[in-house]
């Protein structure tokens, strides 16, 4: 079985490209599911969070994920204070689910080969030793910009400023280097046809590579 890392600056299209596998039969895991299930109600890190960052506590008890996100995008070092909290956590899940879905697969030899693990900080964490191979999903940063903004609409929330755009694209690798790293690279910035013929591409060269191992 092959572990493939897929990774991208923010609003790049990752889920996206993540659909497209799973529509190819591939198994897909997150990163920032397993950041939601490290982070759940009653959970002693979210309480640490918590009184790292007090205003973040909903009245119900829950978490002001927006509200956490404008906090740590605008202090690089709060951004540190809460990684150094919750990452640990989250990389020791990857591991874990890795591992079952190995398991997994040499009791079902008729399983997808390959799976997918979205990782948005997967080089600024120095996580490449995890994966087989890795996939950058890029967009150029005026159109990741412009899907930012989309996405508050969509959420309901009001437009970001220059400055909190630049904040959040600052605060991941540029995404040139991110696919100057990677293994492989899908653009998102083209026609969804092009997107779709890329990863179709790419998942035959996987499952077909791992077929012969």
């Amino acid at each position: 079985m092959k572990v493939i890392g897929v990774t991208g600056g923010i609003a790049s299209g990752k889920s996206t490209v993540m659909r497209m596998f799973a529509a190819r039969g591939a198994s897909l895991f997150s990163a920032d599911e397993d950041a939601r299930a490290v982070l759940s109600a009653d959970s002693p890190i979210l309480e640490q969070v918590f009184s790292l960052f007090p205003s973040v506590r909903r009245e119900d008890g829950t978490l002001d994920r927006a509200g956490l996100a404008t906090i740590i995008f605008a202090n690089p070092a709060d951004r540190e204070r809460l990684e150094a909290l919750t990452h640990p956590a989250i990389f020791e899940r990857m591991q874990l689910v890795i591992t079952r879905k190995r398991k997994e697969m040499s009791d079902d030899p008729h399983d997808c080969p390959v799976v997918f693990y979205e990782v948005p900080l997967l080089f600024e964490k120095k996580r490449e030793g995890l994966f087989d191979a890795i996939i950058a999903v890029y967009a150029p940063p005026e159109i990741l910009a412009q899907r930012l903004q989309a996405r508050e609409k969509v959420a309901g929330r009001p437009p970001l400023t220059e400055q909190e755009i630049a904040q959040r694209l600052a605060a991941q690798l540029p995404v040139e280097e991110k696919a100057r790293r990677a293994d492989f690279v899908i653009r998102t910035d083209v026609p969804l046809s092009d997107t779709e013929a890329a990863v179709d591409r790419i998942f035959k060269q996987l499952t077909q590579t791992e077929a012969l191992e």
